[in-house]
């Protein structure tokens, strides 16, 4: 996640920052999935990527997830959709549980769901772009 230290007094604060953590996650690759598919409609090429990460709307998920999303379905797999799958999912759930309001990761949960029951779940999770073609 970066980095490690002490949150608090309290048992299941690291928990907690873990779960918030990987609602970013699995929002950010959903989010530059539709991202550069709305770019490749465009008509706009991979150095796109490169552009878009140095700017405003730079994210790490964009400059690591980014380029894989542009080359094609057989790239390795470094983390399957299949564990954020798992991983939106505990975010809803937790989310539920303490009234959290949560409409980008309920769209992005969805979206994994759907990659997965596609067929896509082994797959890395940079295929998340592949749900809009």
């Amino acid at each position: 996640m970066g980095s490690v230290r002490v949150t608090g007094p309290k048992l299941g604060d690291g928990q907690a920052i873990k779960v918030v953590n990987q609602h970013l996650c699995s929002v950010h690759i959903v989010a530059a999935a539709e991202a550069l598919n709305f770019a490749r409609k465009l008509g706009l090429d991979q150095a796109t990527v490169e552009l878009i990460e140095k700017g405003a709307a730079g994210l790490w998920m964009l400059s690591d997830r980014g380029p894989r999303m542009l080359q094609g379905t057989d790239v390795n797999v470094t983390s399957s959709i299949n564990i954020f799958v798992k991983d939106s999912d505990l975010v809803a759930d937790a989310t539920a549980t303490c009234g959290a309001d949560v409409p980008l990761l309920s769209i992005a949960n969805v979206r994994y769901h759907e990659a997965a029951d596609a067929g896509l779940g082994l797959r890395d999770d940079s295929r998340m772009i592949e749900t809009w073609r």
